[in-house]
């Protein structure tokens, strides 16, 4: 269970912010609904912290490019009545911070307390917990006055008709158990709406990633891109502070190759001693074998495109993309779509953005005929990348190409003496690294070239493995940033620090 101490302030009845966020919650659809509507349904229900914005939606458990409802918000919805409101609401307390609950009820359990002597005890030594604000706290107050789990006696507050059931949770509750388990829930992912009035001051790329419809897309403002988000710098030791640092004068005037050789090493030997299992897909995850090469080439080619699509695109998870790819696979929908024939029966699991991306991806195959024998008749693999991106781009696929040139590596099918200069996915945050490392003199990519450039890069400072997942963890790991915060005690030759 995670140990959330900022809550939305809902508790305050007079601005009825209780009501607003049940008929937020009954007003999203069961199949989502793009951000931007949802966000601003939050502000008409004067819910939405554009400085905080994480907040609300971590309330709510929900986040991404299309909002998908949560568990919490769905039973919210259902909910009939101020009772089942007011539990809905006081379980998704508990479950965000079990360990605040437990420490105030016991409190209350021996007499009344005042606010300022519960917080006075939270900042002891006793309360071992993350200590949250005493405005935080306050608003923790606010809801569980406003729910009857707590009730004001006077200038205190006391326990409340609600209390009952969350004691005898609380009781259960072992707290070495639970600082031992404890793991934050994934922060909420907000995309970057461009041209909004709380868009980020970052610069926008001016060259689109994709085509493909913005309602299947990944979104762009995520700490991590769709096909990323399995990597965290969870139990990751830091890669700063491990070697004296390198001088800012050898550097100053740019990045030498010795320079260059010495980011590389330290790359390397922190990656080792992380001992992190590799995470990338894999052709077997989409039951691609090299027999299967053998069978049909060019169907293989396509329902790569088609992992490519999901992958980047549908904004699910890895276990949720490889199960989408399955659905389509199992209901014949693929195969229908390869031969050019309008599947007969769409069985209700077939995901119906899924579907679409697998269309698109059908049809540009489909105008590529033997695509396989052009991939494979090339004299390296910087032309059978130039084949494909002639075949598979054209405004459908972007950064996706790299990530195809890499399953087929994986399968086998594919053999150049260049070949790992193409098989790295040049991901904004991977180029933000390489550029802030000196790899890049932008981390910006408005055409094909610029691309290419930044996947070589990447192998010049990661020569083996997935160097686009190991360059995002380095990056989680070290706390990498635009104007950063480690720039005066980063060891890492690092542009931060020219600043």
């Amino acid at each position: 269970m995670p140990q959330v101490v900022e809550l939305p302030p809902i508790g305050q009845d007079a601005r009825g912010a209780l009501v607003a966020l049940v008929r937020v919650c009954k007003e999203t659809p069961a199949k989502g609904e793009p951000f931007r509507e949802f966000r601003s349904r939050l502000r008409g229900a004067k819910l939405w912290d554009r400085e905080k914005p994480q907040v609300i939606l971590r309330f709510l458990g929900t986040s991404g490019a299309i909002v998908m409802p949560s568990l919490f918000m769905q039973t919210l919805a259902a909910a009939s009545g101020d009772d089942a409101i007011a539990e809905a609401v006081l379980d998704r307390m508990w479950h965000l911070n079990p360990l605040l609950g437990k420490t105030v009820l016991d409190l209350l359990g021996q007499r009344p307390y005042h606010k300022d002597e519960i917080y006075k005890q939270l900042i002891t030594a006793a309360f071992r917990g993350i200590l949250p604000s005493r405005p935080a706290l306050e608003t923790w107050f606010q809801i569980a006055i406003g729910t009857n789990l707590l009730k004001s006696v006077g200038v205190a507050v006391a326990l409340g008709s609600r209390s009952e059931r969350y004691i005898a949770l609380a009781a259960n509750v072992d707290v070495e158990e639970f600082l031992a388990e404890d793991k934050p829930d994934p922060e909420p992912v907000i995309p970057n709406l461009i041209a909004d009035d709380d868009a980020a001051a970052a610069p926008a790329e001016t060259a689109p990633e994709s085509s493909i419809p913005i309602t299947a897309a990944a979104p762009t403002g995520s700490p991590l891109p769709a096909p990323l988000r399995h990597l965290s710098a969870e139990g990751v030791p830091s890669p700063r502070n491990r070697e004296r640092p390198v001088p800012v004068s050898r550097f100053v005037q740019g990045f030498s190759d010795e320079i260059f050789d010495e980011t590389k090493q330290r790359i390397a030997a922190w990656w080792a001693e992380a001992q992190k299992p590799a995470l990338t897909y894999l052709p077997s995850d989409f039951g691609l074998d090299p027999e299967a090469w053998v069978e049909g080439a060019d169907e293989v080619v396509y329902r790569i495109a088609v992992a490519a699509a999901l992958a980047f695109r549908l904004d699910r998870d890895r276990n949720a993309v490889i199960a989408s790819f399955s659905a389509l696979d199992k209901a014949g929908v693929l195969g229908d779509l390869y031969q050019g024939v309008v599947p007969e029966n769409l069985p209700a699991q077939v995901d119906a953005r899924a579907l679409m991306l697998a269309s698109l991806a059908a049809r540009r195959c489909a105008e590529v005929p033997e695509l396989a024998s052009q991939l494979e008749g090339r004299a390296s693999a910087a032309e059978a990348f130039a084949a494909l991106d002639t075949a598979l781009g054209r405004g459908l696929f972007r950064t996706e190409l790299f990530w195809i040139v890499d399953m087929l590596s994986k399968l086998g099918v594919l053999r150049y003496d260049d070949l790992g200069d193409f098989t790295v996915t040049p991901h904004r945050i991977v180029r933000d690294t390489l550029f802030r490392l000196g790899f890049i003199t932008t981390p910006y990519a408005n055409d094909g070239s610029a691309l290419i450039a930044a996947t070589r890069a990447a192998r010049k400072a990661v020569p083996e493995g997935a160097a686009d997942e190991i360059l995002t963890v380095f990056a989680l790991a070290a706390g990498c940033a635009y104007d950063c915060t480690h720039r005066k005690t980063c060891d890492f030759p690092c542009r931060e620090r020219l600043e």
